[in-house]
Order: structure tokens, then C-alpha cells, then sequence
């Protein structure tokens, strides 16, 4: 298994396979639907402040991801969003997502002057949680009804921060 930034057109559109197969067949984990990325512009450049990490197979199949972003106003370049996180099922309980989530922040911290990271997830993602949690992330906040799943389904989020 290889981790490694994605920025290449070819790695650019298996993202998206991959993560149109996640909030389709997961979604009750994403807040985002397949319509939210319908022309996207990729949302991450190759830089220590903005970069989408992909875990390759040994068969060169995309397995998992994770995007990391920082604040772009002044006065919150102190912090950094971890977002869209995900890890195939075929490669669940392998320890990928643990390590998708150490690479992300250590490629962060090589940027000058990172206090925190910050990240969301539905408050009943257990599993993420734990790993969160065992990471050093602590949850600061829980949204009752913060995300419309359907007309009648309301689920709750937690945010979470990891002080560097």
C-alpha cells in the first residue's frame, strides 16, 4: 500500500469514483450527495496547506482517502479542516484509515505556525469517533439535526479538535 498526494488527472477522477461510491452506498456517514459534486473543482491543491492524501493498493486501486485544508483568513490561519475521509470497505479494519489520518497530519504540521486541526462527523459514526479520539482529536461541539438526510431524517454531528 502506497500513500501519496492526489494532483494528477488520472488519480483526480478515480477520487471521484471512489468517492461518488461513498456518499451513494455510505451515505448515512457524508453530508454530501452525489448532486453537491457535480462539477466540482477539485478542492485541494499539492501544497502543505491544501492536499488530498489517496492509500493506493499494491493493484493500483484507490482504497481510501483523506483532504486536508487550511483557514485561509488571517486571524484562523492557526487551524486546518480534515475532511472527506473515507476508506473502502474492502479495506476496512486494516488500520488504513489510522494511517491516512497520522499522514495527513504530519504533512500539515510541515506547514508554518498549525495550532489545531478541526473536523466533523455524524454523531453516531462510532468507529471514526474512537479513532479520532485515539488520535488526540477531542469532540468541542454537538449539533442537534444539523444534517437533512431525507424529508423526514435528521441526524446529529459532532466537531472535533486535535490541538498540535
Amino acid at each position: 500500500m502506497e500513500i501519496r498526494v492526489i494532483k494528477d488527472e488520472d488519480d483526480i477522477k478515480t477520487y471521484y469514483q471512489l468517492l461518488h461510491k461513498a456518499i451513494t452506498e455510505e451515505a448515512q456517514f457524508f453530508r454530501l450527495t452525489p448532486t453537491d459534486i457535480i462539477g466540482e473543482v477539485f478542492p485541494t491543491e499539492d501544497t502543505f496547506e491544501s492536499f488530498t492524501l489517496g492509500a493506493f493498493a499494491e493493484n493500483g486501486d484507490l482504497i481510501g482517502t483523506v483532504g486536508f485544508k487550511r483557514e485561509s483568513f488571517l486571524k484562523l490561519r492557526h487551524k486546518g479542516l480534515i475532511f472527506r475521509m473515507y476508506v473502502a470497505p474492502e479495506a476496512k479494519g486494516l488500520g488504513l484509515g489510522r494511517k491516512l489520518l497520522q499522514a495527513a497530519i504530519e504533512r500539515a504540521r510541515q506547514g508554518e505556525g498549525l495550532k489545531q486541526i478541526v473536523l466533523t462527523l455524524i454523531a453516531d459514526n462510532h468507529r471514526a469517533k474512537n479513532l479520532y479520539l485515539s488520535e488526540g482529536f477531542e469532540v468541542f461541539s454537538f449539533e442537534k439535526q444539523a444534517i437533512r438526510m431525507s424529508e423526514e431524517l435528521f441526524v446529529d454531528e459532532n466537531a472535533m479538535v486535535k490541538y498540535i
